[in-house]
């Protein structure tokens, strides 16, 4: 009796282990959206792999420009390997916010703007004159040309490969 029980417990803590060891202490970033799959067959494992984290932030605002960032800065803290895909999806119309936000630590691969062609086209049209403007116009295609900003139907793209 007693080695039936021992054999008991030494199988509920094989099958807890690797639960435990998953879970880690950290507290786990909350994702808006978090994209995974299964694990390649060489790992035999049914343990999902997440491939890549949005951050959803229709409009920005001081307050709340960090937490895309804070949400990467967790994710690349509490990785077990390689790093999933960060980024944030944004609708800001204003340049500022955008280079706040795309010109970051290396928290987010990048923004991806719902879109960005009708951006494009009314930040050449609207930022003239001014030098500060000029200034804040070039930024915006400096990122752009950089691929820190990127179109929507990128995302979309990169998704559809996964």
């Amino acid at each position: 009796m007693v080695e039936a029980l021992s054999r008991a417990v030494e199988r509920s803590i094989s099958r807890r282990r690797p639960l435990v060891d998953l879970l880690g202490d950290e507290s786990l970033p909350r994702l808006d959206i978090s994209v995974h799959r299964s694990q390649v067959p060489v790992t035999h494992s049914d343990v999902p792999h997440l491939v890549a984290g949005l951050s959803l932030k229709w409009s920005l605002r001081t307050d709340r420009l960090q937490d895309p960032r804070t949400h990467g800065a967790k994710m690349a803290a509490l990785r077990r390997g390689r790093m999933p895909h960060f980024a944030a999806v944004t609708m800001e119309p204003r340049p500022y916010f955008l280079a706040r936000l795309g010109q970051g630590t290396g928290d987010l691969d990048c923004v991806y703007h719902l879109h960005l062609p009708a951006l494009v086209s009314a930040v050449d049209d609207f930022y003239t004159g001014s030098r500060s403007r000029i200034k804040l116009r070039d930024v915006f295609r400096r990122m752009v040309d950089q691929r820190r900003i990127r179109d929507y139907d990128d995302l979309v793209g990169y998704l559809g490969t996964l």
